[in-house]
């Protein structure tokens, strides 16, 4: 018997480790609420998690299989029950997060059999593409040229059935808790996953270029729920869009490589979880300012494209990815605030907040120097809404007070002009190299 710890691949089809798993015979899944990961999070991730989690269960059921919940640290976890259940081997889609990486060794070392880790989690592998002298990219453009000339490897369907497997007579497959997340989620498995990605190549893939940066987020495919938990497998979504074809299919995959970039970035750099991706960065004068970390937080700074993305965000879990920029840059180069601090909480806020994409589109808006984003760059945030918001339909739609005009709608927080101009002095000053020393 065979074990497949399901992790962030809450998902049957496309699924390397239960594919070898079941090759080598019969196979139950499993899945363990880790506390450390669980206790850390906020409602609305737990419950999506759990929501995910049971879909996965039933998906097991139709096909005749089984799959198994514990509580616990992992190492304690999957050992005891490999031991009660005789299994021979255990398999999972790897993580590459520094915890992840962390929790793998432990369970390898505890487990007392293999612990056989598959590709899966990424299209290419974080650590798989490298520059031509061995070292990782910290470019974008150069890594994506790599990325793209790399084949994507096939999509599996998933298993017409499972093998059936002898369990002991009342033995307990465990629970899944049920949690109000406080927001409405979006419909939970892969069943679901599948038909929004059909849904999304159908209709909207073939203007994605045209539609992306609309900052209602109509324009985007609102998958990225279900690619965080691996309720969708990225390969499938590229293979598919790439089927199609046509400059929206080109630009989507270029953000399914973007993800990739990301994962990799942090597998390569896990000081990024606390560290400016350029550590001269970490001298800016940061200003924690509890007052203002509020406004930000709560979308009560008076700027409204601001408030708009961060009440969206707190209302739905979700906020488009130009809502997400701007947000993060004003928090960052014009409030100055704590960016480690505003990213965990603007994270635990979202329901696709993958960590690794997470903190790189952090670091990238608040140029603290991945992709060798420059400094100066500073989105206005009046000019955005106008450009990404034209008719001002979301403005009114989350920040009514604002009449749909982007223009402040009472007094901000910030002097805009003010707050980009010590920003640019304190930047440029950490920027400029230093002078030569003379004699």
């Amino acid at each position: 018997m065979n074990l497949v710890w399901h992790r962030a691949d809450l998902r049957l089809h496309d699924n390397p480790a239960l594919l070898q798993a079941l090759q080598k015979g019969p196979t139950l899944g499993v899945v363990v609420l880790d506390p450390k990961i669980l206790e850390a999070t906020t409602p609305r991730r737990r419950a999506w998690f759990y929501q995910n989690a049971r879909a996965l269960r039933e998906a097991y059921q139709k096909r005749g299989g089984v799959l198994l919940v514990r509580t616990g640290p992992p190492w304690e976890v999957l050992p005891r029950l490999a031991e009660e259940l005789g299994v021979q081997a255990v398999y999972a889609v790897r993580n590459t997060t520094p915890y992840a990486r962390f929790r793998d060794e432990r369970v390898a070392s505890a487990l007392g059999r293999p612990l056989h880790l598959l590709p899966g989690q990424y299209i290419h592998e974080p650590g798989t593409l490298l520059k031509p002298d061995g070292g990782p990219y910290t470019v974008f453009t150069p890594y994506s040229k790599r990325w793209w000339a790399t084949p994507i490897p096939g999509a599996t369907e998933a298993p017409h059935h499972f093998p059936p497997v002898p369990l002991p007579p009342g033995y307990d497959p465990g629970h899944i808790p049920e949690e109000p997340a406080g927001i409405p989620l979006p419909p939970a498995g892969e069943e679901a996953a599948l038909g929004a990605l059909e849904e999304f190549l159908r209709n909207r893939l073939n203007r994605y270029h045209l539609t992306r940066d609309a900052l209602d987020g109509q324009g985007g495919s609102r998958l990225s729920y279900y690619l965080t938990l691996g309720v969708l497998s990225p390969r499938l979504c590229a293979r598919k869009a790439l089927q199609i074809g046509g400059e929206g299919a080109q630009k989507w995959v270029s953000e399914l490589c973007w993800r990739d970039f990301s994962g990799d970035l942090l597998y390569h750099r896990p000081q990024m979880l606390q560290r400016a991706f350029d550590p001269r960065w970490e001298a800016l004068p940061w200003n924690d300012d509890p007052a203002l970390f509020e406004a930000w937080l709560t979308g009560q700074t008076g700027i409204p494209l601001v408030d708009a993305a961060m009440r969206e965000l707190r209302a739905t879990g979700f906020v488009s990815n130009r809502g997400r920029m701007v947000a993060a840059q004003f928090a960052v180069k014009l409030a100055l605030l704590p960016w480690q601090k505003c990213e965990r909480a603007f994270r635990d806020l979202l329901l696709d907040g993958d960590n690794a994409s997470n903190l790189q589109g952090w670091h990238w808006a608040g140029g603290l120097g991945v992709d060798a984003a420059p400094y100066f760059r500073i989105f206005n945030p009046i000019a955005q809404a106008e450009t990404h918001d034209p008719g001002g339909a979301w403005l009114r739609r989350w920040v009514p007070e604002s009449g749909g005009r982007a223009l402040p709608y009472k007094p901000p927080v910030l002097d805009l002009e003010l707050a980009r101009r010590r920003y640019l002095e304190a930047a440029s000053r950490i920027a400029r190299p230093p002078s030569p020393q003379k004699g």
